[in-house]
């Protein structure tokens, strides 16, 4: 990870700690050396409760620690650690508003840093690895940032959201045991965009399971971001939402690119003032096809999406879902059984609506559009003299031609 922690840092992480009821009020300082015995827990009783407290920590600190006081700064100027010695304990677990981590490497006990309940916790440039379970756990209404994180080989999730918001950037979230980022049950988040809208983008790579996983009623804005070589979808939704907004490069996934069941996702979007270009590239396998899916009722708006080299199909939808497409290059897209490697497959009453800006649908293995049923539709109606249809999503050569025959409009 590139620590970013300087003089001027922990001069603004002082400033966001003062920046409480307590303003105005002389911050109380504390040096805590582990390696000579002292421990954190001892430091936050020091002070008023009622004011700011800054704890610099240094040595390596075995402990579990509960911090239940508002306006806390817990940072290392040498790269100090925390490590938890009961694999049935979290290792800090935050209850408290305003509460910044910084500099720290976070490691053993079951989570690494938990929000429990707590406002405005901040987690930067920290190290996060080898916990007994997730690496950092915002849940129960807690809310805050990650920003310049390295979470890497913790058996479970690297960051988790449930029932909570946070915004995560910047940061390294890698080869952990199951999701890099979930965001569950109600939960929402901002990731690889700052909440003015800036970039940030994280770098995902070699999660056993989904890099983005986002269910239940959950719903998150993703920009900016890296997400290659895991082991499942690049971004996996069920029952959820997703803003793909742009910049995002999901490459070499083993799973599905962008997978959706009964969810919905606007790919691509001109209204954060980024690039709405979404680069799908080199995703799939024989189980989990396709550069973008969408199941069971799922709606996809796509647009200015770059989707090449995928196994089994560029986009396919199933099961009576709607895509609205503009924009799109969609191309050498390869078969892998089942699938046959068409630029676009609709199956089982499933629905497309091509508009303007045309794209391109080129050099796929497959059809450049195929229609598995009568019952999905295509529009606008591709009749001869215009053949609107082919004209609309840019279709050229594919191996197998340009619109299957079975295709027919609404």
């Amino acid at each position: 990870m590139k620590v970013r922690y300087s003089a001027a840092l922990a001069v603004g992480a002082l400033a966001f700690a003062v920046n409480s009821p307590a303003r105005g009020d002389s911050i109380k300082s504390v040096s805590v050396d582990c390696d000579a015995g002292e421990t954190i827990a001892k430091a936050l009783t020091k002070g008023d409760e009622r004011k700011p407290l800054l704890i610099q920590i240094s040595g390596t600190c075995s402990e579990s620690i509960l911090i239940d006081r508002n306006d806390v700064l817990l940072t290392s100027t040498s790269g100090s650690t925390v490590q938890g010695t009961d694999p049935a304990i979290n290792v800090i677990v935050v209850t408290a508003s305003r509460v910044t981590i910084d500099g720290l490497t976070v490691t053993g006990g079951r989570n690494g840093i938990t929000g429990d309940g707590s406002p405005h916790l901040m987690v930067r440039n920290t190290v996060v690895k080898n916990t007994g379970r997730t690496g950092i756990n915002y849940g129960h209404g807690s809310s805050g940032t990650v920003d310049g994180v390295t979470v890497h080989n913790n058996p479970r999730d690297g960051i988790a959201i449930e029932s909570a918001s946070a915004t995560v950037l910047n940061s390294q979230v890698s080869q952990n045991g199951r999701h890099g980022v979930g965001v569950f049950d109600g939960g929402s988040a901002r990731i690889g965009i700052y909440n003015a809208n800036n970039a940030g983008g994280n770098t995902t790579s070699r999660n056993a399971v989904n890099v983005v996983h986002i269910v239940f009623g959950a719903s998150a804005f993703v920009g900016m971001n890296t997400i290659s070589n895991n082991a499942g979808s690049g971004i996996n939704l069920t029952n959820a939402s997703v803003d793909v907004v742009g910049g995002n490069i999901i490459s070499g996934n083993t799973g599905t690119g962008i997978n959706l069941r009964m969810s919905s996702a606007q790919i691509g979007d001109v209204n954060f003032g980024l690039t709405s270009v979404n680069k799908i590239t080199g995703n799939g396998n024989s189980a989990s096809q396709g550069g973008i899916s969408g199941f069971l009722g799922s709606s996809l708006a796509i647009r200015d999406a770059e989707i090449t080299g995928n196994v089994g199909a560029g986009v396919i939808a199933s099961t009576r879902t709607s895509i609205q497409i503009q924009s799109t290059t969609i191309q050498n897209n390869v078969a892998f059984a089942p699938g046959t490697g068409d630029g676009i497959r609709l199956l089982l009453g499933s629905a497309l609506f091509a508009q303007a800006p045309a794209g391109t649908v080129t050099g796929n293995a497959g059809f450049g559009l195929l229609c598995s049923d009568g019952e999905s539709s295509a529009f606008p109606p591709n009749l001869p003299p215009t053949f609107a249809l082919t004209a609309a999503l840019g279709i050229g050569t594919n191996a197998l031609g340009t619109i299957f025959s079975g295709c027919t409009g609404f």
